[in-house]
């Protein structure tokens, strides 16, 4: 008897014992490993569910939400791909679960060593396209990654350089200069919509990069038209403008790919291209005849104010387009209401208005406040006429001019004109004799 009972003492008995009738070791094995299936499952599920077409928000929120709770529990079990495949089903389906992203960006940071490139180009971007920000993250992927920039494809940098752009972090390691260095290696293979994303970013991100905009303006003049889309050589466009990079000879083959295109063109990208051309002082003859010709025909409507403001702005300033585009273009903008009106969009149209031939005196004398920073006396200007305002021409406009220059006499009188402020009185001045006489 004292041998059973020291045989059934024994711990290792014991636990056989229990094991063998289904006790608190075993069920405990069976919980985990239904937990790991679990939660495996429901990270394959939100993929599949990617991959239709008009998924269920609810559901595809719910199964994050679960996985969420889990997946801390369970994050040994989790490889590099199945986080990216993770990623980017939460991309797609729109899942910003802030809860279940930390917890995604754990595993990246303490296994950064072990993700391939392709991987920690893709998870940021993922992230960056939700609108999530996680500093150490993108800190320490862009430490790992610059080292190894040599091996990053064109695809790689435009996924990366996006994320940072999107986001508005700027990587504290040389990312963004070993990224160049790449690009000059691998400049052919870059293609249309990359060096639209690369060029974008890089200007977001206010790095003007010279190694960057220069090989891929090389790039651009190698790649057939039709990979271009017109947004993305909207964008082109616009980063050159934004970086103050003055390549006529690439600014021209990029309008020479629009010239065919112009009816493809969005508002924004029709505003967006005046502007780029009219920022880097260049111009395309056959791209703006036809971009002034679709201005002049359409309906404006489409526009924004903003966009109208500097479709209108950069025409003058480009001195393109005659009477019948001009007065499309402040024919429409007069019916936008008062409200809509921002200052910068004043100031461009009043500005478009001085440059163009279109003449509207009244404008033309609050431009000339505004510049005198005096646009605050205006509501002192009566709007009746006088008896003895003389009917012919325009007596309205004539009376409201001379009493603008009354106003301008007085302010003059109080405080001097700067040389700068003379000139818009006199332009003002050379402007209401031409309509008078």
């Amino acid at each position: 008897m004292h041998g059973v009972t020291r045989f059934a003492a024994n711990p290792v008995v014991r636990t056989v014992q229990r094991a063998l009738q289904g006790g608190p070791s075993a069920g405990k094995s069976k919980a985990t490993s239904c937990q790991k299936e679990r939660a495996l499952d429901l990270s394959r599920k939100l993929v599949e569910l990617a991959r239709r077409r008009g998924s269920d928000k609810a559901a595809a929120a719910n199964i994050a939400h679960a996985l969420a709770r889990s997946f801390k529990s369970e994050f040994s079990t989790f490889q590099a791909q199945d986080v990216v495949q993770l990623a980017t089903a939460l991309q797609k389906l729109r899942q910003k679960n802030v809860m279940l992203l930390d917890a995604m960006a754990s595993h990246v940071l303490r296994g950064i060593v072990a993700y391939p490139l392709y991987a920690l180009c893709n998870i940021p971007n993922c992230f960056a396209r939700l609108g999530y920000l996680h500093r150490q993250l993108m800190d320490a992927v862009a430490s790992h990654v610059s080292e190894r920039a040599d091996k990053l494809t064109p695809v790689d940098i435009a996924s990366l350089v996006f994320a940072y752009a999107e986001l508005a972090h700027h990587p504290r390691s040389n990312l963004l200069e070993a990224c160049a260095e790449q690009l000059q290696n691998c400049y052919l293979e870059v293609g249309g919509p990359n060096c639209a994303i690369i060029l974008n970013s890089y200007s977001r991100l206010s790095e003007c990069n010279p190694t960057v905009f220069y090989s891929l303006s090389r790039s651009v003049v190698h790649t057939p038209p039709e990979s271009f889309e017109v947004h993305h050589i909207s964008l082109i466009m616009n980063a050159y403008a934004k970086c103050a990079v003055r390549k006529s000879q690439t600014m021209n083959v990029l309008g020479d790919f629009l010239t065919e295109r112009v009816h493809e063109l969005s508002p924004q990208n029709v505003s967006n291209i005046v502007h780029a051309f009219s920022r880097l002082s260049c111009y395309n003859v056959q791209l703006f005849q036809n971009l002034v010709t679709r201005v002049a025909s359409e309906d404006l409507k489409a526009y924004k104010l903003y966009e109208l403001g500097v479709l209108c702005h950069n025409l003058a300033k480009l001195k393109s387009g005659g009477p019948t585009v001009y007065n499309a273009m402040f024919g429409e903008l007069a019916t936008r209401p008062p409200e809509a009106w921002e200052p910068k969009a004043v100031a461009q149209v009043l500005d478009a208005l001085r440059r163009s031939t279109f003449r509207h005196e009244a404008l033309l004398a609050s431009w000339c406040l505004i510049e005198l920073d005096a646009l605050d006396r205006a509501k002192d200007l009566k709007q009746e006429l006088p008896d003895d305002e003389p009917e012919q021409g325009f007596p309205e406009a004539r009376y409201a001019m001379r009493r603008v220059f009354e106003l301008l006499e007085g302010l003059d009188q109080a405080e001097p004109f700067t040389p700068t402020q003379r000139c818009h009185v006199q332009q003002l001045i050379r402007v209401s004799a031409v309509a008078w006489t």
